[in-house]
């Protein structure tokens, strides 16, 4: 087995990383690497992070020495998209092949005291704490090949795992809809897993996040299928614009206030734990949105704990108790789910 590779670790500021730039030392797209691919959206959000003071993710350098000019040339191995776009925004006369997508400001989803900002027109304070900004950096030996270097970028760029739809979502959209979506899913993570909605592992899918786009979208739109088209469909409508906002969070978080007192520990002698998978836990918050006010968290108890006996008893219609005992999510399903709690 071959010797271990020592691989330095260290950190260096944003200023580093422009100085190096500006004196044309730092290569952002060696052979291997792909064309610039963010687009302002994703890019607003890094930017978002380092004005926030986030952490970000470790960068990879590799160290060649460049004969004909005498230069330690600094090859971006993996951190190529980052600091390219942290480049353009701080100066991007400093990058060579500018495009359209390097011109950009923060949106205002992400950040909205500095939104529509350059960073020539941030206060000085605000400035210097970017330019200061520690990027943690791993850089390997001057020494290794060409063959190694790309072995270990393809590596670091291949997981081996399929990304589920709510991860592709996570992918590809940066607008309202999804900093909406994201806020309210991370706001109940202690009640999705103490209500037995979802297992930490579900949690770690993202699964929760579906769910909760799946909720907004009744608030907007009424009942409409699950599938994956519905949802990313709220993704891609709601990107660049989400008008009811403000008023479908303010919503969501109050019937979440409300299920607590339903689904909450010792509220109900039976448990409900039929009605603790997503299928129902659908049905439940519709109902609780048609009825919020009208129902108080005992009645609503009350209801389910009824509902649960006559999806035990054989007085239903069989085809009607074929439907509810289901987990299917078209719409006519959850139709009769929905129809099927407020009657009872």
């Amino acid at each position: 087995m071959d010797n271990p590779l020592g691989v330095s670790k260290t950190t260096y500021s944003v200023v580093d990383f422009l100085e190096w730039q500006r004196q044309g030392s730092l290569d952002l797209q060696p052979f291997y690497q792909r064309r610039a691919v963010w687009n302002p959206r994703v890019k607003s959000l890094l930017i978002d992070s380092l004005l926030r003071g986030f952490p970000l993710p470790l960068l990879f350098l590799h160290n060649r020495l460049d004969i004909s000019t005498s230069k330690t040339i600094r090859q971006v191995v993996d951190g190529q998209q980052r600091l390219r776009t942290i480049l353009a925004y701080i100066d991007i006369d400093s990058l060579t092949d500018v495009d359209d997508w390097d011109r950009f400001t923060v949106m205002r989803t992400h950040n909205r005291e500095f939104s529509g900002l350059g960073f020539q027109q941030l206060p000085s304070d605000v400035q210097g704490r970017i330019l200061q900004t520690p990027l943690s950096v791993n850089v390997l030996p001057s020494d290794i090949d060409d063959v190694t270097v790309l072995t270990i970028f393809q590596r670091m760029n291949s997981t081996g795992l399929k990304l589920n739809d709510q991860e592709i979502r996570n992918a590809t959209y940066f607008g309202e809809f999804k900093d909406s979506s994201y806020y309210l899913a991370y706001s109940q993570n202690q009640r999705w897993q103490s209500w037995g909605i979802f297992s930490r592992q579900d949690v770690a899918q993202m699964k929760e996040v579906e769910l909760t786009a799946d909720l907004m979208g009744f608030l907007i739109r009424g009942v409409i299928a699950r599938s994956k088209a519905s949802i990313s469909g709220l993704y891609k409508a709601f990107d660049e614009t989400f008008l009811e906002r403000e008023h479908v969070e303010k919503e969501f978080l109050e019937l979440f206030d409300f299920l607590e007192e339903v689904y909450g520990e010792g509220e109900s002698k039976s448990g409900l734990r039929r009605f603790r998978s997503t299928a129902w836990f659908y049905s439940v918050f519709a109902v609780a949105s048609e009825q919020f006010g009208q129902i108080t968290p005992a009645d609503m108890v009350a209801r389910l704990e009824r509902a649960e006996v006559e999806l035990r008893s054989s007085s239903l219609d069989d085809e009607l108790l074929k439907t509810l005992r289901g987990a299917t999510a078209d719409r006519t399903s959850r139709q009769a789910r929905i129809k099927f709690l407020a009657s009872v």
